[in-house]
Order: C-alpha cells, then sequence, then structure tokens
C-alpha cells in the first residue's frame, strides 16, 4: 500500500477544489431536504414509519390478536403523485451528472475515451461477479423482509419480496434521504401484499435497525483487519468516516432507547421542540411532536411483536450484512475485472465499506457524489500519485454497477409492479 504523503494531489479531498464540490453537493442535499419538509406526502413523507400528516388512528390488529398482542396499527400511506415523483427523478438525474463530472474533472490524466477502451479489456467473467454482486444487494434485502415476515407470521413469495425491497432501494435512491423508501415498501407490502399495518410497521423499523447495525458490524471489521487503510483517506474523508461511525451507533442506540425508554424520550423531546423552534433549529414544533408520538406507538409495537424472536432477528441481520457486503463486493469485483490483483482484494473491500461509513448519513440521494469522491479519495491514497486516474476509472465502474444499473433494474421492477396494479384494478372494475 502506498500511503499518502503530503504532497498536494488532485485527488485530494481536503483541497479547495474538492470541499467546493462537495459544498455544492451538500448545499442541494439541504435544500432538498427542506423542500422535502415542506410537503412530501404520500411514499415520499414517512412520518414514524406508515403514518400520514394526519393523526394516527388506532385500532386492534387481527394477526396481533391471534398471537395475543393488541397493538396500535398506523394508517397506510398515500401514494405521491406522479409530479412530485417525477420531479425528484429529474433531480437525481442532475446530481449524478454533477457527481460524474465533480470525480471526473480532478484528475487531467481520466479520458472517457481510454476508460471505454479498458472496459472493453477488462476480464468479463469478473464482469459478471460484478453485476451479480449487484442482484445479491436486491436479493439480500428481499430475504431479509421474508425472514421478518415468516417470524411474524407472514408467508410471502420470494418474488413478492424482491417487489417490496426494489422499491424500498429504488424510491430510498432518488429521495432526499434514505427513509424514502421505507413508506413506498409499506404501500406496497399493504396493498399489493395483503400484509396487516402493524406487521409492516414492525417489519420496516426492525430492516431499519438492522441497516445501521450491519454497516457497524462491516466498519469493525475493517478496522480490525485493515486499520491502516483508514488512513489512505485524506484528514476530511477520515472525519466524515468517524462521524459515521458515530451517526450509525447512535442510531442503533436511539432505537435501543426508544424500544426500552421511549415515553421519557418523547417527554423530554417535546419540551425541547418549542426551545429548538425558537433558535430556528426546528419548523413546526407542533407537526414535529405529533410524529414523535406516533413513532412511539410503532417503537412499541416492535417490542411487543418481536419479543422472543431472537433467532428471526439474528438471521435477518446476516442478511442485512450480507447485502452490504454484496454491495461492496461490486467495487471488489471491478478492480478485478480492470486488472487488479486477487491479493489486493480486502484492502478494496476495506476502502469501499470505509466509504459506506463515512457516507451513509448523508441526506444526498444515493449518496451521489458524496460516495464517488470519497471512494475517489480513498483509492487515490491507495494507488500511486501518478495512477489517480485509475481511482476514477474503477471509481465509475464501481458505481456505475452498483448503483446506477442497480437502480434501473429497480425501477424496472417498480413500473411494472405500478402497471400490473393498475391493469388488475381496471379489469376488477369491467367485472364489478
Amino acid at each position: 500500500m502506498k500511503k499518502r504523503t503530503n504532497k498536494h494531489t488532485a485527488a485530494d479531498s481536503g483541497s479547495k477544489l474538492y470541499r467546493k464540490r462537495l459544498a455544492r453537493l451538500s448545499g442541494l442535499s439541504h435544500e432538498m431536504q427542506d423542500a422535502a419538509d415542506g410537503g412530501f406526502d404520500g411514499v415520499m413523507e414517512p412520518i414514524g414509519v406508515l403514518t400520514e400528516g394526519e393523526t394516527t388512528i388506532l385500532s386492534t390488529d387481527e394477526t396481533a390478536q391471534e398471537t395475543g398482542v393488541s397493538c396500535p396499527v398506523a394508517t397506510p400511506p398515500k401514494t405521491s403523485s406522479p409530479r412530485k415523483t417525477v420531479l425528484w427523478i429529474v433531480i437525481s438525474l442532475a446530481i449524478a451528472v454533477l457527481s460524474i463530472w465533480a470525480v471526473t474533472s480532478q484528475n487531467k490524466h481520466f479520458s472517457f475515451r481510454f476508460f471505454l477502451r479498458r472496459l472493453a479489456d477488462s476480464n468479463k467473467g469478473w464482469l459478471a461477479c460484478a453485476f451479480l454482486a449487484m442482484l445479491g444487494f436486491i436479493m439480500f434485502e428481499a430475504l431479509a423482509f421474508r425472514t421478518i415476515l415468516r417470524g411474524l407470521g407472514y408467508r410471502r413469495s420470494l418474488f413478492a419480496n424482491y417487489t417490496y425491497a426494489a422499491t424500498d432501494i429504488y424510491f430510498s435512491a432518488i429521495t432526499p434521504s434514505a427513509t424514502g423508501g421505507q413508506p413506498a415498501s409499506a404501500y406496497i407490502m399493504m396493498h399489493n401484499g395483503g400484509i396487516s399495518g402493524s406487521v409492516t410497521t414492525v417489519t420496516i423499523l426492525i430492516c431499519l435497525a438492522l441497516y445501521a447495525l450491519s454497516i457497524i458490524v462491516l466498519g469493525i471489521g475493517c478496522f480490525a483487519l485493515r486499520p491502516l487503510l483508514y488512513f489512505s483517506f485524506s484528514v476530511a474523508a477520515r472525519i466524515m468516516i468517524v462521524v459515521g461511525v458515530v451517526v450509525q451507533v447512535g442510531l442503533a442506540l436511539l432505537f435501543v432507547l426508544f424500544i426500552q425508554r421511549g415515553q421519557l424520550l418523547c417527554k423530554i423531546a417535546c419540551k425541547l421542540l418549542p426551545i429548538a423552534a425558537k433558535l430556528h433549529l426546528v419548523r413546526n414544533p407542533e407537526r414535529r411532536a405529533e410524529h414523535l408520538r406516533a413513532s412511539l406507538n410503532n417503537y412499541r409495537l416492535c417490542a411487543e411483536m418481536t419479543a422472543g424472536k431472537r433467532s428471526m432477528l439474528l438471521k435477518a441481520l446476516l442478511f442485512n450484512v450480507l447485502q452490504r457486503a454484496s454491495q461492496i463486493s461490486v467495487t471488489v469485483f471491478a478492480y478485478l475485472a480492470m486488472g487488479g490483483k486477487v491479493k489486493n482484494s480486502l484492502d478494496i473491500f476495506a476502502i469501499q465499506s470505509y466509504t459506506i461509513l463515512g457516507a451513509a448519513y448523508v441526506p444526498i440521494p444515493g449518496g451521489m457524489g458524496v460516495i464517488d469522491m470519497m471512494l475517489s479519495d480513498g483509492l487515490s491514497g491507495y494507488v500511486d500519485e501518478s495512477q489517480d486516474f485509475v481511482a476514477t476509472e474503477l471509481t465509475l465502474l464501481s458505481r456505475a454497477i452498483s448503483f446506477y444499473a442497480c437502480i434501473l433494474l429497480c425501477g424496472v421492477t417498480v413500473l411494472a409492479v405500478y402497471v400490473v396494479h393498475k391493469l388488475k384494478k381496471r379489469k376488477a372494475k369491467q367485472l364489478g
């Protein structure tokens, strides 16, 4: 491994150019988040997990009754308007273009023509493995969904769970934060899958918690096996990685606290919200307080329905870890396809893992721009300074497969589900 020297390099994220471009991406993400807070209805705006802007309707779920549990059920989310969905797709495409430009323009030796030539000469076997790993990213989430749903009394086909996972991944990638896919997936689960509101709520909450835990598990593995690779990143990127670790650990602890001490946390938060509003840190404190109360109901529900189901949770966590590992492996296989050495595979895996740790909390759709620039930064610190363009090529290829191809496949799935649903409704009307 080539350690990063103190010499200024084109890929150094501490440079003015890096900070300026990262600031542009962050500024755009904050504008998107403000717009979402201001009026993103339906599947694009989760309140708690499944609740809408209205007060949560409490009722008793039939499935919960059968298992001896009486718990609240949130109202199903409404679908967002096609106009808003198209708007976010356009904005996501704009960020994607900006991200690619930001990465490629940092390395003066990079050429798209040479990149395409290298791609044509790449090892097609390893390239196929990269695409299989991308499919694994979707399928392992589907298996996690299936494990949780079966543990809660619902048996659905693997294909049905695949549609839930694809919907989650797709909408998470085109919305301003990673929570965008959950209500969309919940809508499909409840309306197409016939899954009750309580079970849907618990499934989504468990997946959120296990997502954070899986990143923590991989992060621990990286720091244990390849600690020195942390220093292949620039200072700015290292800070982001540390912040990412703190955020993920904080989210996991917050999940536990909400289940065990949710009532106390809710009271404290509701008292702090008016103060935060006066300091202009939050908007609509009353609305956010309602969101907290609705979320508390969901966490109570989660605690009741998962009591004594430790094996289910461990199995679902395993699938979540495999899902993250599958996504990270795309970069490893892309590296091998471009002529990389097998002995360096674990190093590339660790660099990509550090990148995900540092970008998981950034509220940009799919981490676009942030992941690209951090990965390029880490790889540039790993290879020779004269080969920075190689890091750019690997970044583009791995992201093209792990993110853009994945989102395209999930988008096609969502479109197919939507069309089939519309055709069934039309047929039902005709028969009625």
